[in-house]
């Protein structure tokens, strides 16, 4: 569970049965959610499953009743032997969790539903656009050298294409839309319209 600050879970509850505490954990009260399957369908990131044996949906809750207790994180932060996760008041610019965020290495999963979570991963696989080079009026050749020029609105990303007729840009933002212009001496200048949010291979 990523304990949105927008969540459709909480936002389609009509009776409390999923609610946000006021330090923005986000969970289900098994007696009001009994029984109501539907919950599940509520999460765009389908973190929530459903129970047969208790009747009641379910998802993780920072186990929130530890903290409750005293304890300073979740289980799975304090087992982690890697240290891969970190917890911490995102209030508190001093906090090691608030000061990774602020540096920038970290990223929402899926920021195009606009659901501000509270869950952020780092080293998130970035968008790419790249593609193939072809001429048509030479049996499908592979074409080296040619100028493949990547806009956003604001500014160009330059590149040509190998030996293999490939191009390729990466670490792109999912949330601009770009088009390419491909340019090769000898050929009209081609510009392409891309789908934003998706990588792709032309």
């Amino acid at each position: 569970c990523l304990h949105c600050g927008e969540a459709p879970c909480v936002n389609a509850a009509t009776d409390g049965e999923v609610y946000r505490r006021p330090d923005g954990i986000v969970l289900i009260d098994p007696e009001k959610s009994a029984g109501k399957k539907e919950i599940i369908s509520t999460c765009p990131h389908r973190v929530i499953y459903w129970n047969e044996e208790k009747n009641i949906p379910q998802k993780c809750t920072l186990c929130a009743h530890l903290l409750d207790q005293g304890w300073k994180e979740p289980r799975c932060v304090e087992a982690c032997p890697n240290g891969a996760l970190l917890f911490g008041d995102l209030d508190d610019p001093d906090t090691d969790i608030s000061k990774q965020i602020e540096s920038g290495d970290t990223g929402e999963f899926h920021p195009e539903y606009g659901l501000k979570p509270n869950v952020r991963y780092m080293d998130l696989p970035k968008r790419f656009i790249a593609g193939e080079i072809l001429l048509k009026d030479r049996q499908d050749q592979c074409v080296e050298g040619v100028n493949v020029i990547l806009k956003d609105g604001t500014k160009e990303q330059v590149c040509n294409t190998d030996g293999f007729g490939d191009f390729e840009f990466d670490g792109l933002d999912s949330n601009k839309s770009y088009s390419i212009v491909i340019e090769y001496k000898g050929y009209r200048p081609r510009e392409l319209s891309l789908e934003p949010g998706k990588d792709l291979n032309l």
